[in-house]
């Protein structure tokens, strides 16, 4: 029998997280939707013996394609039949987030639970709602949580059991418009009608989009009615938006909120809250153009002493005892190339991997947990005027910032930013960030060409390659398709995160780095071997390694660079501090480095 499915639907920073990590627990995989770079999380429960799997959709403020992220959480609502559609609204913040809730309805689902999460921070807010009032008024059940403490939990787990089972009638409430408004939908649902598009979706909603513009339904209708028939519609839009005096996706906006702000006098009520929120208070500080900075310096100072204090000594460790493991392992083996094979390919290449888990590990604990605290979106607030002069949205910092570790999670780390073209342009720029192994590579040549200025010549390096990430970005940003997004970003309550979900996203993170990296630097580290020790061993003149060096020869000429940089820099695709070793390997000890190279070489060699 198949697992009834379970969509979690809301807007971002509602705690929905909160809510799958105490629905599926342990349970649960973290992948990307199918052709999307948007994060896919899925999980288990299981209830009174049935198991249930848990959709956890992409946070979205609407359900029109303006973003991939609307887009993927829209299609799988239309087209991924899930049985049960849990709707997650802030009880703080009810006017914004019941938009969404009405266009679920607008597309006929009739399978909705609203599970009322935060409902202890709206009380201390003076906020009263009545639950019971709310379901009636709506026409779905409705679950008041505490998700962070768990509070309410079973009551959902229970009312999404009666609704999986067909136990629950619902009569989810349409949002009417002014007459007008009105007049013009059901004239483009006429012209709709005969259609198998009528037999698939709502007609009323189909109307609905063609009135916002939304391009995917626009697409859809033009392919059942011909370009024609969609003109025709299209030029009838525009006569309306003429008389408005303004798009038509604006009117129905204004006008579904002023139906929400109705229906809230019903079930919900405001009392005296306590004083000042000690959000806004913290606000003040923190997004302050001035002392927002020295703040966000200070806590990012912090994270990287906690990466690299807990984590380098577990990451040496790790390191030291696949070299023991590999010494111990090579004289059983009695064949040459198969002991290298083993040793330094298959060993030096997993525990090369694997010695940078801890790292990646705590690196990724540290972002859940600025994350669930609410300071990730302020850092966003504070750097988004500066970095989109440049064509990066202000979410793109947390990537850059993490860039400085390793760059493979950095890239990772972009999933958060919801609009493709920002994610793309971000994921481009992200490289130019020098991470911790490149900085092993600078430091070395520079304590080696200019030791009285090494601190200085480094610190021209990281400065150019954060000149160099910056234009790149405003050059990519006019290439990419799409356009950027508004800025819209919500600055959630500050809350302590749950020591559980903090480790187990972090795991699941972590995992993922393992699993994609690893694969790709166990590959390299066994090409690299083999180009290294074939025909010959690397040194003597004949390895594949030499040969490519000379192949590239000429063109490192242009740089004032020779063969033996070709070989460094080929090989530090991998793993940059496969240039130190390389280097080690051609010219035997540093003397020969210094010899070999001058100073503005050695510059030249860092910054490609």
């Amino acid at each position: 029998m198949a697992m009834k499915v379970v969509a979690l639907a809301g807007n971002p920073n509602v705690g929905k997280t909160t809510i799958f990590n105490a629905l599926t627990g342990m349970k649960q995989h973290v992948g990307n939707w199918p052709g999307v770079t948007v994060e896919k999380k899925e999980g288990v429960f299981e209830y009174n013996g049935e198991r249930f799997l848990v959709v956890d959709l992409p946070g979205t403020y609407s359900l029109t394609a303006h973003s991939i992220d609307e887009l993927v959480a829209r299609n799988f609502l239309l087209n991924g039949n899930p049985d049960v559609v849990v709707n997650v609204v802030d009880a703080t913040s009810i006017l914004r987030n019941l938009y969404l809730t009405l266009e679920i309805f607008e597309m006929g689902l009739k399978n909705v639970v609203i599970a009322l999460n935060k409902i202890d921070l709206a009380e201390k807010k003076g906020i009263k709602i009545d639950a019971k009032k709310m379901s009636k008024v709506l026409g779905v059940p409705v679950v008041p949580l505490d998700a962070k403490d768990g509070i309410g939990m079973k009551d959902l787990k229970d009312v999404i059991v009666a609704v999986a089972h067909g136990e629950v009638e619902e009569t989810p409430i349409i949002p009417t418009y002014e007459p007008a408004v009105e007049r013009e939908i059901e004239h483009i649902s006429k012209c709709l009608e005969g259609t198998k598009l009528v037999s698939k979706y709502p007609v009323r909603w189909l109307a609905l989009k063609l009135l916002q513009r939304d391009e995917e339904v626009m697409k859809l209708v033009e392919r059942h009615l011909g370009q024609e028939g969609l003109d025709r519609v299209m030029t009838h839009i525009n006569e309306v938006e003429e008389r408005y005096g303004k798009a038509m996706d604006l009117v129905i906006a204004g006008q579904k909120y002023e139906f929400i702000d109705g229906l809230t006098h019903e079930f919900m009520s405001y009392g005296r809250a306590g004083g000042e929120p000690f959000t806004d208070q913290l606000d003040r500080l923190l997004v302050h153009p001035v002392y927002g900075f020295i703040v966000m310096a200070i806590v990012f100072y912090f994270v990287f002493k906690f990466i690299f204090v807990f984590g380098l000594p577990i990451q040496n460790w790790l390191a030291e005892a696949f070299t023991d493991f590999g010494n111990w392992l090579a004289p059983h083996i009695a064949n040459e190339a198969l002991r290298g094979l083993l040793v330094d390919g298959i060993i030096g290449g997993v525990g090369m991997v694997l010695s940078f888990f801890p790292l990646v590990f705590l690196l990724f604990l540290a972002l859940s947990f600025l994350e669930d605290l609410g300071y990730m979106a302020r850092i966003a607030v504070l750097m988004e005027g500066i970095l989109r002069k440049f064509g990066l949205p202000g979410k793109a910092v947390i990537p850059l910032i993490l860039g400085l570790g390793c760059n493979v999670p950095a890239v990772m780390a972009t999933r958060t930013i919801e609009d493709e073209k920002d994610r793309l342009v971000t994921m481009f720029v992200n490289p130019f960030v020098p991470c911790s192994a490149r900085l092993s590579v600078i430091s070395f040549l520079a304590g080696l060409f200019f030791p009285k200025e090494s601190a200085l010549v480094a610190a021209s390096i990281y400065a150019l390659a954060f000149t160099v990430a910056i234009l790149s970005a405003w050059l990519v940003s006019h290439f990419v398709k799409g356009e950027s997004g508004l800025f819209v970003i919500e600055l959630p309550e500050y809350l302590v995160p749950s020591g559980k979900a903090l480790l187990l996203h972090s795991w699941e993170r972590s995992k993922e780095f393992v699993r994609k990296a690893g694969t790709v630097i166990l590959v390299g580290a066994l090409l690299i071997w083999y180009l290294s020790n074939y025909p010959v061993p690397i040194g003597t003149g004949g390895s594949y390694a030499e040969k490519l060096g000379h192949l590239f020869g000429p063109y490192m000429g242009l740089m004032g660079l020779d063969w033996k940089a070709a070989v460094s820099l080929l090989f530090g695709i991998i793993a940059k501090e496969n240039v130190i070793s390389t280097y080690g390997v051609l010219y035997g000890t540093a003397a020969a480095i210094r010899s070999a190279m001058t100073p503005l070489q050695a510059y030249v060699l860092m910054a490609v």
